[in-house]
């Protein structure tokens, strides 16, 4: 088994195609990135999701997990910054890296990212109910479940259910209080910069 560090940074375009070979069916791709992606998923619809990254309040980030100079996971955010709410999306560990114990230390730190942030008060996700190793990762790192939402994609002749999870800033400062670890963003350019400076605003060492 490999090691389960990774380089948290952003995701740039150069990622995109390694990430590409990651889903060889619809449902594959539906899993990973709901029902709004295309399959199969291309560059034009994760470079129109990369424009959303840009600005001082953007619509999305978008994050990277890097292993050996290589992509090994990635999360995204959907951002409303008005109401203060993040919802998480498009969690994957690259197929070659799973079973490596890589998730729960990357999405921890997505969840520091979102946090770290003073304008976000909750993070929230849809997990489908088959998936019982993500909702395993998701219960350690202290989300809580809301509900359920039934029938909430339909996949071919299938419909599948999603677990509605959420955390509030209160619960990530009782489950995940700050340490002195340091987090690595590099690489992306102006979009590596502006994840950088928001956890370097928080009081973390950026190397």
């Amino acid at each position: 088994m490999g090691s389960a560090v990774v380089e948290f940074r952003a995701f740039c375009h150069a990622d995109i195609p390694h990430l590409l070979t990651w889903f060889q069916t619809p449902a594959e791709l539906t899993q990973w990135g709901g029902p709004k992606r295309r399959f199969p998923i291309d560059e034009p619809q994760m470079t129109a999701l990369l424009a959303e990254t840009v600005g001082t309040r953007p619509g999305r980030r978008i994050w990277a997990g890097e292993r050996r100079g290589s992509l090994v996971a990635i999360a995204s955010a959907v951002l409303d910054w008005d109401q203060g709410i993040a919802l998480l999306t498009m969690v994957g560990v690259a197929p070659s890296a799973r079973g490596q114990g890589l998730a729960a230390p990357f999405i921890r730190q997505v969840v520091q990212a979102v946090f770290h942030e003073p304008a976000f008060e909750r993070l929230e996700l849809n997990v489908y109910t088959f998936n019982t190793a993500a909702i395993r990762t998701y219960d350690a790192l202290g989300f809580v479940r809301e509900g359920i939402r039934r029938s909430m994609v339909r996949v071919g002749d299938e419909r599948w259910d999603a677990a509605h999870y959420a955390m509030l800033r209160s619960e990530y400062l009782q489950h995940h209080a700050m340490n002195d670890d340091r987090i690595l963003v590099w690489g992306a350019g102006a979009i590596g910069g502006t994840v950088g400076a928001f956890l370097k605003r928080a009081g973390h060492d950026m190397t």
